[in-house]
């Protein structure tokens, strides 16, 4: 695995967080969606997916900032 830099990390984080938003605020809440239980439980599991990744990202961001 190749190491990554502060900006990138950043970068990921941004776009983790701005992307698990949009599903939440766009996809998740859809009229369509919402009316079928199996759509809405996979925009669901993409929207923790994301914010998974958002603190697995973080937790590395921190760690390599305070060292």
């Amino acid at each position: 695995m190749s190491e990554t830099d502060e900006f990138g990390r950043h970068e990921v984080l941004h776009m983790a967080a701005f992307l698990a938003r949009i599903v939440a605020s766009e996809l998740a809440e859809h009229p369509q969606v919402k009316a079928n239980p199996e759509w809405l439980a996979l925009a669901d599991e993409a929207g923790r997916s994301l914010e998974t990744l958002y603190q697995a990202v973080g937790a590395v961001h921190l760690d390599q900032d305070g060292s």
